[in-house]
């Protein structure tokens, strides 16, 4: 796929990793585990977009996943450059659903790990309506990134 494209189909660009030795497992790729923690260590610009940064966790909120599941559609392995790119697929004012594609350099997807994240009160520590201003934001980022019919890959929605 082209960069291009990709921009499209994932529009927020994470930070970028190589795939280290420390990484790697028996099999000499990289282990499941990373997949899992490549969005959330490397996502960079994401959370900070919807609002997400230490202002609004010192202020008592937070999100938690509630579902997660992982695509593995490429082998990564040590010394390959990887990095997160993000689509809101959907939300509601106290659910978020999303998609990280783990792209090589190529522009070949190596993994897509979908999410589903709720709004908590720490305070409470259960789920809670996004302020009015977090949810502008995520449903503004939703519908930029459902602007075109280009996501090729097939997705349930898991909220509504």
């Amino acid at each position: 796929m082209s960069s291009i494209y990709m921009n499209d189909i994932f529009p927020i660009k994470g930070a970028s990793v190589i795939v280290s030795d420390d990484m790697c497992d028996m099999n000499g790729h990289m282990n499941a585990r990373y997949y899992q923690t490549i969005p959330m260590d490397y996502d960079n610009n994401f959370y900070n977009s919807l609002g997400f940064g230490k202002d609004y966790i010192a202020k008592g909120f937070s999100s938690f996943t509630v579902e997660q599941s992982i695509r593995y559609l490429k082998e990564c392995l040590k010394g390959e450059k990887l990095t997160p790119r993000f689509r809101m697929l959907n939300v509601n004012k106290k659910l978020y659903h999303y998609v990280c594609a783990i792209c090589k350099e190529s522009g070949e997807v190596a993994a897509l790990v979908e999410s589903v994240e709720i709004h908590v009160d720490m305070a409470t520590r259960r789920s809670a309506d996004m302020s009015n201003e977090i949810f502008e934001t995520m449903i503004r980022m939703n519908r930029e990134h459902n602007n075109t019919d280009c996501y090729p890959y097939e997705i349930k929605l898991k909220i509504k």
